[in-house]
């Protein structure tokens, strides 16, 4: 390996041109690669995910839960490589999320879930649809549509059939979900007296009207040598032609809908109602991506759309309107990283000007770190990745180019002893490739092996799981390529240029910084190794009592990251209309407007048209666009419990836990009465634990309900057929469509249904008349009991079990222990029933399964870099010496927490991950130094102090190159610089406390691990 290692060296000086061109090459590829790069705010944190929506129009949630839900969960069985099915059952809707393994596939996944349903038997008129392929982080794109002389019905109308049907044409976009409107529908009044009149019933009326909307087909004849197609045109076309629609013939004379009822023009039952500042009710439409595609493309794409739409397609007075637009937060992202990366390269370069005060030796390791960065997006373009704000945010230009400083420092000392050992101009007159050729490939081993060593380090990262993965491989990966393409260029470019600019004149200048530097160091260590006993008991004291208070540092999953919005949930009572929803929910938003921090805000109420986002009458979400880094809190209205998230945060959450919140209690259980009792009991018990906020039950009881139900005896004593019975029950009340018209490419239902003064109380429901088979008719209370109950607005389903939710968030404390005193509460309140059981979900148990994978992987790794050591060393006492200098990171790490006030979470675990190759690093380069010194027979202490004053400067400028180098990150206020700021703290700490333990305390653990050799 070392010959090997060597020889590339060799090569790169034999064939300069050669590796020109190969920069070139890479130079202009890594150009091209970065232009069609994928750029994200934030990575797509969830697995693939499979949604099933089923819509069965007036249903109950548990008839809905057993008729279609559990049906559909039942066939979910078969489907492999999937973790988890969850579903929600509300009124008239069923949503269940397949959740699948990492790494699947979405055509895998979708393939066997359509083949699942396939089995499925459902109900008459649901029909189950599987959506298209886009994750939580896919909403990119929000719009209002606006008209000064249109109704909402009328807008609803043109979103249908011309703006979504656009919009889906764009090339990458997956769904466009509609949000509020009145969805337009014929209706046909049917007049209960006008019925009884002339002895007709509802279901008569919505036969006939079925049966009256129809073409049919004569074939073909023969005529004069033509053929003439045969049609037989029967399509209703208007209003008019509804009303005239025979329904039967009485004394030789038809009777017509017209002459029972009142054919209007209508809606249907609102479902949903979006709200913008001071108007209630506007339509909203969100643009979904799908997954796996470039933002930023999609994005321009649907602009243009939306601009076409506006200028040529839609009439002069409907405009669409831009309200959430994810390229503003990409772009914020996007100055973040940039800036927190021109920052880091300005300073790296200006530390190895100061150090190294010679602008040939600066120019050769700067130009190092665009070109790591091209080679890394190279490497991402052919594995198909994007770039985002972690995974581009946390690189550390320092660390990637200390091998560089390494080589450079090295050939630049070496040249300088030749040209100090011959003269200036003889130097000048010298062939120097030898003298390169020759330390550049001495060095080329410990980089080599240095450089494989931090890319080692990075195994743990890429062994997490689900969304700690899907958010830190990338930058793994990211960081991985940087580091490969900065080596690729030490061992090959370096040399050459080195070559080239040290022809002439290499002169060490007297260099203040570094004198100073040295002068103090040296002076230090002397100290330290005078008093060899007293610096190691100190610096173990250290160690001991800093890995002692980390049991002390708090947990947390992930730092929150600012998305420059906000989302607000405001819950009413479970039972409250749509109708008093919305006049609460515009004081609501009255009160986020008055907060001069607030743009605009655009609140909904109720659920999504399609079903897409299940939620009640009671619940209304408010998204807030803010002016920057501003913060908004709302004064309490009674009756109202508050939620504060962000749109990608809050989409996240939800498809994480399954449910909408950031943390969660799930108790599971069958009897909805118990699960209630439980949930209150949970609440009860962790509502006064400190750090513990905006905690609430997410109910499944609380919908009021009327229940009619039928006596079979009556039924039977009557001669009345149950089906034709429940059909009157569906049309009087609720309404049912007969059959649609067409209007051009435009289709709309004609619905059956009593007037309002029939159905608008208890009353008039029991007066509803139900025909028998002796062609009389008997009033709904004679064969039924109706009574008013309390039932269930929500069935939450995980695992094919019921559950219920006690959700809360946690701030102003670290999670790990508000959870733990949580958790013991809980333990010594509540006492659960055989059969039901409680599971923690959300950031929590992302932070234990992060932890969990760390414990495993992390001892993996430190065996594979203490191997790699083995090589490079061909020895175990040498590999496992320099493996000593780990600790020395943690100190600093931990401490950097403590003062800082930072949490211990994900990012910092990353961040301590990526202190091992670091740390290691040093000490490789310290102990091949010490050992050289000793093979050319110094003592052991001239050997030692030697090395340590020969190593001071590069160890010295590598650290504060890397610690320098994050410094933007770890102090940036951006919008997104959180997720960074905690991994560039632990790495900054690291750094500085290694970088004094390796050059004051590694020399004295070195001395009597070899002190002992060289005696024998």
């Amino acid at each position: 390996m070392n010959k090997f290692i060597k020889n590339i060296v060799a090569f790169s000086l034999k064939n300069k041109f050669f590796i020109y061109f190969l920069t070139v090459v890479l130079i202009i590829l890594g150009i091209v690669s970065y232009k069609n790069t994928p750029i994200e705010a934030f990575p797509d944190f969830t697995n693939t995910q499979i949604i099933i929506i089923s819509q069965w129009r007036g249903r109950s949630a548990e008839e809905v839960e057993r008729f279609v839900t559990v049906p559909l969960e039942i066939a979910m069985t078969s489907v492999q490589k999937k973790t988890n099915v969850r579903s929600i059952s509300m009124f008239g809707l069923s949503v269940i999320k397949i959740l699948f393994e990492d790494n699947i596939e979405d055509f895998f996944a979708r393939q066997q879930v359509n083949n699942a349903i396939s089995t499925v038997s459902m109900p008459e008129g649901v029909e189950a649809e599987v959506e298209p392929p886009y994750g939580p982080t896919g909403e990119i794109f929000r719009y209002t549509i606006q008209s000064k002389n249109r109704d909402t019905r009328d807008l609803l109308t043109y979103q249908d059939w011309i703006i979504r049907r656009q919009l889906l044409s764009v090339s990458g976009v997956a769904d466009v979900v509609t949000f509020g409107g009145q969805q337009k529908i014929f209706e046909v009044n049917v007049n209960p007296g006008l019925l009884e009149k002339y002895n007709i019933s509802a279901l008569d009326v919505y036969n006939a009207v079925a049966k009256s909307n129809l073409n049919v087909g004569g074939d073909v004849i023969e005529k004069n040598g033509q053929a003439y197609v045969v049609r037989g045109l029967g399509l209703i076309t208007k209003i008019e032609d509804i009303g005239d629609i025979v329904i039967d013939n009485i004394d030789d004379m038809p009777i017509t809908v017209k002459d029972v009822a009142e054919v209007t023009l209508s809606s249907l039952p609102r479902v949903g109602q979006v709200g913008m500042d001071k108007v209630d009710d506007v339509i909203e439409g969100i643009v979904v991506m799908r997954k796996g595609l470039n933002p930023h493309e999609v994005l321009n794409s649907v602009k243009e759309k939306v601009d076409e739409l506006n200028t040529k397609i839609l009439p002069s007075d409907i405009n669409l309107v831009t309200y959430y637009d994810r390229d503003n937060l990409i772009k914020f992202c996007t100055e973040t990283v940039l800036g927190n990366l021109i920052e880091g390269i300005i300073l790296v370069t200006l530390v190895v000007l100061l150090f190294m005060a010679d602008f040939r030796a600066t120019l050769i390791v700067s130009i190092i770190i665009p070109l790591s960065l091209l080679f890394a997006f190279i490497c991402m373009r052919i594995k198909g990745m994007s770039a985002n704000l972690i995974s581009m945010g946390a690189i550390d230009f320092g660390i990637i180019i200390d091998g560089a400083v390494v080589m450079v420092e090295g050939l630049f000392v070496a040249l300088d002893h030749k040209a100090k050992e011959i003269g200036i101009p003889k130097y000048n007159l010298l062939s120097k490739l030898g003298i390169i050729k020759n330390t550049g490939g001495d060095m080329a081993k410990a980089i080599f092996f240095s450089k494989l060593i931090i890319i080692t380090a990075l195994i743990p990262i890429f062994a997490f799981q689900r969304v700690e993965g899907k958010i830190f491989s990338p930058l793994a990966y990211t960081l991985g390529f940087a580091l490969l393409g900065a080596l690729l260029f030490t061992l090959t470019l370096v040399p050459v240029m080195a070559s080239w600019l040290f022809k002439k004149n290499v002169r060490e200048r007297k260099n203040p910084i570094v004198g100073f530097i040295n002068k103090y160091a040296l002076g230090f260590f002397k100290i330290t190794y005078a008093n060899k006993k007293i610096s190691l008991f100190i610096a173990l004291v250290i160690m001991i009592l800093t890995m002692y208070s980390f049991r002390f540092l708090g947990t947390e999953f992930l730092p929150p990251l600012n998305e420059g919005a906000l989302w607000i949930e405001a819950k009413m009572p479970m039972s409250m209309s749509l109708q008093q929803t919305v006049v609460l929910e515009h004081q609501v938003r009255d009160i986020i407007l008055s907060f001069p921090e607030v743009q605009s805000v655009l609140s909904q109420t109720g659920r999504s048209n399609d079903g897409t986002d299940p939620s009640g009458f009671f619940l209304n979400q408010a998204c807030v666009n803010l002016f920057p880094k501003k913060e908004c809190k709302l004064r309490q209205i009674q009756g109202i419990d508050y939620n504060y998230s962000q749109p990608i945060r809050d989409n996240v959450e939800e498809a994480v836990a399954g449910l909408n919140c950031n943390n969660a209690i799930k108790i599971f259980g069958d009897n909805l009465v118990t699960l209630d009792t439980l949930s209150k009991q949970v609440l009860n018990a962790i509502r006064d634990v400190r750090g513990i906020r905006e905690v609430g039950i997410l109910k499944n009881i609380g919908q009021p309900e009327l229940s009619i139900v039928l006596d079979e005896r009556k039924l039977a004593d009557y001669g009345i057929i149950k089906e034709e019975c429940q059909a009157i029950i569906e049309m009087a009340i609720g309404g049912k469509a007969a059959t649609q018209l067409y209007d051009g490419e435009k289709k709309f239902d004609i619905r059956i249904r009593y007037p309002k003064d029939y159905r608008e109380d208890e009353n008039d429901i029991r007066n509803i008349m139900v025909p028998t088979i002796r062609g009389t008719k008997v009033p709904l209370k004679e064969i039924s009991v109706i009574k008013k109950e309390t039932g269930s607005a929500f069935i939450y389903r995980d695992l094919n079990k019921r559950l219920i939710a006690v959700k809360f968030t946690v701030r102003d404390r670290d999670l790990g222990s508000t959870i733990k005193e949580a958790q013991s509460q809980i333990n010594k309140v509540v006492k659960l029933p055989k059969g039901y059981s409680i599971v923690w979900t959300g950031e929590f148990e992302s932070q234990v399964r992060a932890t969990n994978r760390l414990t495993q992987v992390v001892p993996i790794c430190l065996i594979l870099i203490f191997i790699l050591l083995f090589i490079t060393f061909g020895n175990a006492k040498d590999a496992g010496l320099v493996l000593i200098n780990v600790p020395f990171a943690l100190i600093g790490g931990i401490l950097a927490l403590h003062i800082t006030g930072v949490f211990f979470g994900v990012s910092a675990g990353v961040g301590f991950i990526a202190l091992f190759g670091v740390c290691v690093q040093n000490g490789v380069i310290l102990t091949s130094v010490f050992k050289k010194n000793l093979e050319l027979k110094m003592p052991i202490d001239e050997a030692i102090i030697n090395g340590v004053a020969s190593r001071i400067r590069p160890v010295i400028m590598t650290a504060m190159m890397a610690t320098i180098g994050l410094l933007p990150a770890a102090t940036s206020t951006g919008i997104g610089s959180e997720s960074q700021k905690p991994l560039a703290i632990v790495v900054i700490g690291g750094l500085i406390t290694a970088t004094i333990l390796i050059l004051f305390i590694f020399p004295i653990i070195f001395k009597g691990v070899y002190r002992h050799r060289l005696s024998n």
